[in-house]
C-alpha cells in the first residue's frame, strides 16, 4: 500500500524523517511538501498535515484529462460505497512550482463539472467551502507532484493546520500559533478563565487570551505592544519566567519563549507535576536541537504523557513545534 504525507512547504525531509525513525515507515519519494511511503494511514504525527491512504498515481498532459481520470478513479475506489453523508474534495499542491496552484484549482473546476453531471446525486453532498474538521474523513484527495503527476486517494486524515487571520491589534505573529492551537485542541480560554504566559512580551498570546474575556498574568521584563499594552485584561509582571508560581492554581498555562527546548521541558514538567493549570499551550523552538530527537523525547517523558496532548508543527510554526493539551 502507498500512501502519502502532506506538510508544510520546505519541512518534508523532516516530515520524511519522522516517517521513517519515528514511525517506523519506508519512503519513496519526496518533493518539498509530500512524502509518499509503504504502509496504511497513520494517525498521530507531528509534521503532515493530511496523510491519504492506499492513493494511486495519476499522470496526464491536460486538464481534463487529469479530471477525467481522477473521476474515473473516484467512481472506481467508490463501487460498493454508499453516499448517505457530506464529502469533502481536497485538491492541494506542490508550493514551489509557479502556477500550480491555477492548474489545481482547474482541475478541481474540471472535475466538479464531470461529477454534476455525471453523479448528480452524490455532486449535491460535496461540501464546496466549508471549514474542514480535523480527523479521520472519506472523499476525494489530490496531491499535484507537477502539472501532469498527481497521488489520489478517498480515505485521509486531516491534522488540523490551517492558516488563521491576523488581527491588527495582535502585537506579534505568535498571535496566530495560538488561535491555530485552539483548533488543534478543541478547546481555548473563556470569560474570566485565568491565564500565566511565561515570556509573554510583546504580548501576542495574552492579547489572544484577552480577547476571549480570560485574564491573563504576562510574565516578562520586556514590554508590552499593540491591543497587549494597557490591557484590562493583561496583567503585566516584571518577572523571571522560570521561577515564577502562581499563588493558586490557574487555568491556562501559556509559553513560547526563545529558549532551548530543554529547559522548557524542565519549566513544564514542574507546572504538570505539581497541577498549577488545567490546560496549556507550549512552543517548542529547534533551531539548535534536532527535532526529531525532540519529538522523541517528549512523547517518551513520563510526565508529558499523564496529560492528555497534541504535539503538532502548526501551519504559523517554523522551526518550532506547539504542544497543546489538558491535564488528566
Amino acid at each position: 500500500m502507498i500512501s502519502i504525507a502532506v506538510g508544510q512547504s520546505g519541512f518534508s525531509a523532516l516530515l520524511e524523517e519522522e516517517l521513517t525513525v519515528l514511525r517506523g515507515v519506508k519512503c519513496q519519494e519526496k518533493d518539498d511538501s509530500a512524502v509518499l511511503y509503504n504502509d496504511k494511514m497513520l494517525h498521530k504525527t507531528v509534521f503532515p498535515h493530511f496523510i491519504c491512504e492506499a492513493v494511486s498515481i495519476i499522470e496526464a498532459d491536460t486538464v481534463n484529462n487529469l479530471a477525467g481520470s481522477i473521476f474515473d478513479f473516484f467512481i472506481n475506489a467508490n463501487k460498493n460505497h454508499q453516499f448517505e453523508n457530506n464529502w469533502n474534495s481536497i485538491f492541494i499542491e506542490s508550493k514551489v512550482i509557479n502556477g500550480l496552484s491555477r492548474r489545481s484549482s482547474s482541475v478541481s473546476d474540471a472535475f466538479d463539472v464531470i461529477i454534476k453531471k455525471r453523479m448528480s446525486r452524490i455532486s449535491k453532498l460535496m461540501n464546496t467551502g466549508n471549514k474542514l474538521e480535523k480527523g479521520k474523513h472519506r472523499g476525494l484527495f489530490v496531491y499535484f507532484f507537477d502539472f501532469n503527476k498527481v497521488a489520489v486517494g478517498i480515505n485521509y486524515y486531516y491534522n488540523g493546520q490551517r492558516r488563521m487571520a491576523d488581527d491588527q491589534a495582535a502585537p506579534s505573529r505568535s498571535y496566530l500559533k495560538v488561535e491555530e492551537a485552539y483548533g488543534i485542541s478543541g478547546n481555548s480560554p473563556g470569560e474570566g478563565d485565568i491565564i500565566v504566559d511565561l515570556g509573554a512580551a510583546p504580548g501576542g498570546w495574552s492579547y489572544s487570551a484577552a480577547k476571549r474575556g480570560a485574564i491573563s498574568y504576562a510574565i516578562d521584563n520586556g514590554p508590552l505592544k499593540g491591543g497587549a499594552k494597557d490591557n484590562n485584561h493583561i496583567i503585566h509582571l516584571k518577572s523571571d519566567a522560570f521561577k515564577y508560581v502562581p499563588e493558586q492554581k490557574i487555568d491556562w498555562l501559556f509559553c513560547d519563549m526563545v529558549e532551548e527546548p530543554h529547559r522548557i521541558i524542565e519549566i513544564i514538567e514542574q507546572w504538570f507535576t505539581q497541577r498549577r493549570c488545567r490546560a496549556f499551550v507550549i512552543n517548542f523552538k529547534f533551531g539548535h536541537v534536532n527535532p526529531i530527537t525532540l519529538i522523541d523525547e517528549i512523547e517518551k517523558n513520563s510526565i508529558i504523557n499523564k496529560t492528555e496532548y497534541t504535539l503538532i508543527h502548526l501551519y504559523h510554526d517554523r522551526d518550532e513545534l506547539t504542544m497543546t493539551g489538558l491535564l488528566i
